[in-house]
């Protein structure tokens, strides 16, 4: 257990609550009830170059330790990483809370509506525009969100160039294999992208081929035809059947499925006393999306509610982003599962459905490839015209579909968020791979795998996604990853 840092990893510590708080309170579509400058201001230690520094000093000399302490490193690693986090947001306070605010402000004004309702906020859009059957109004209101967001671009230069600032601070560098699990990712699901995804597209939307806008992708990924057999009103009872059946507790999970304005849509899990409880905010939607959602939030809450009582607070509230990504998206792939559709969901589909719900799977991970690889060129380049130009090459051959311009820098993310979704994903499908090994392909069903999923859940921030790949005898690769994808498109 770490013993050094005390004042240090106490304040990271509440700081990492507040945020949680702040980002829980915005995705429920409740009101703040605190800035980011006044969090920020009560926690000067967590969020200043100095603790930065100290964190950073602390790593370097683990690392120099003979014999080396993994859980040491692991710890000291992620809390200099949510300080550098933290360090960013201190030096552009103002960008920060302008871009946390964003969602919400009434800004977006559809063609012929502004007369009569006035302008909305982004997050309406973002809850209406992928269910909107109507594709003229989807392209009205997609081009509308993009004129809305684009004079923001500045804001989120602003805040690129704080978390740039920060990362050289404390040396924190790229991963030097960036470009390359992007460019593997993309290159192995290029035929079925351009075959299925495709044909999906143009079945789905009826577009022809280069023709197709965002919209239609995100159409396609939440409303596919086969939506209707995921009521909304079911998604609580599924995951139920299936808790069940598996004899998990959850009684640390707080959800809330209530409607509000300015909710957001799908699932979002924080940590709100962990591991004694975790928020899980959820819109119920009617589509195998929105199942997945859920399903991906409870692995994010579980990651925070498994750790021993008394884990340290790397434990608990920080961590690595692949192995959280991991956790998400572990339980997600239950959606792609024919046979847990068919005891828990009580869905049965056709194969041209299960074959939608797996093209839907292969777009986030081509879309996260392409995010990847914009943000690389960002880092190169500036958030800037190139960046946004590169970003919007690539999605197009992610998707075969148009990114607006006004939309071209929104989800450029200086902390490589996409990338380390990607590399969660790669080692979800080897988890489930070496699950189905251990305990048959209904793996999902049987009580002696739990076991196996509280040695990933029960560790929290501690473990690290090198190490769950090595205890699963493999190397860290995009390839069960794209092998599950094939089988799912097939």
């Amino acid at each position: 257990m770490l013993r050094e840092l005390p004042d240090l990893r106490e304040d990271a510590a509440a700081l990492a609550a507040a945020l949680a708080r702040a980002r829980y309170r915005r995705a429920a579509g409740l009101d703040p009830d605190r800035s980011l400058r006044e969090i920020l201001r009560e926690h000067k230690l967590a969020a200043g170059s100095d603790g930065v520094q100290q964190a950073a000093e602390a790593l370097q000399r683990a690392r120099d330790e003979k014999p080396a302490r993994p859980g040491r490193i692991a710890r000291l690693g992620s809390l200099r990483d949510f300080l550098v986090r933290a360090r960013a947001l201190e030096i552009e306070p103002g960008a920060a809370q302008e871009l946390f605010d964003l969602p919400r402000r009434p800004l977006v004004r559809p063609p012929g509506d502004a007369g009569l309702h006035g302008a909305i906020p982004p997050v309406r859009v973002f809850r209406d525009l992928p269910v909107e059957r109507s594709r003229e109004k989807r392209a009205d209101l997609e081009a509308a969100l993009s004129a809305a967001l684009q004079p923001a671009d500045p804001v989120r230069s602003a805040a690129f160039e704080a978390a740039q600032k920060a990362q050289s601070e404390s040396a924190l560098v790229l991963p030097p294999d960036t470009s390359d699990w992007a460019a593997r990712a993309l290159d192995g699901t290029d035929a079925v992208a351009n075959d299925l995804g495709r044909w999906l597209l143009q079945r789905h939307a009826g577009v022809k081929p280069g023709t197709a806008g965002r919209h239609d992708v995100l159409h396609l990924v939440h409303a596919p035809r086969c939506a209707s057999a995921f009521p909304a009103g079911e998604m609580e009872r599924t995951v139920r059947r299936w808790v069940e059946m598996l004899r998990l507790d959850l009684s640390g999970v707080k959800l809330d499925a209530g409607d509000r304005p300015l909710k957001w849509p799908g699932a979002h899990a924080e940590a709100l006393d962990p591991p004694y409880e975790a928020g899980l905010t959820f819109l119920p939607a009617e589509g195998p999306r929105a199942l997945e959602a859920l399903l991906g939030a409870l692995g994010a809450a579980l990651l925070r509610l498994w750790p021993p009582e008394g884990a340290p607070p790397e434990d608990l509230w920080l961590g690595d982003p692949v192995v959280r990504s991991a956790c998400s998206a572990l339980l997600e792939g239950l959606v792609r599962d024919r046979q847990w559709l068919r005891r828990c969901a009580k869905v049965e589909l056709s194969r041209d459905d299960e074959r939608a719900v797996g093209i839907a799977a292969a777009f986030d991970v081509r879309i996260a490839a392409a995010r990847t690889l914009a943000a690389a060129q960002a880092h190169e380049s500036g958030l800037g015209g190139r960046a946004a130009a590169a970003h919007r090459e690539l999605y197009a051959r992610a998707t075969g579909a148009e990114l607006p311009v006004g939309l071209a820098l929104c989800d450029v993310d200086p902390w490589l968020g996409p990338l380390f979704d990607l590399q969660g994903r790669a080692l979800a499908a080897r988890a489930r791979a070496w699950l189905r090994d251990a305990f048959d392909e209904d793996w999902w069903r049987n009580p002696r795998s739990v076991a196996s999923l509280s040695a990933l859940f029960g560790r929290g921030g501690r473990a690290t996604g090198a190490e769950l790949w090595a205890e699963m005898a493999a190397a860290p690769s995009v390839d069960p990853l794209l092998s599950e994808l094939s089988e799912s498109t097939r």
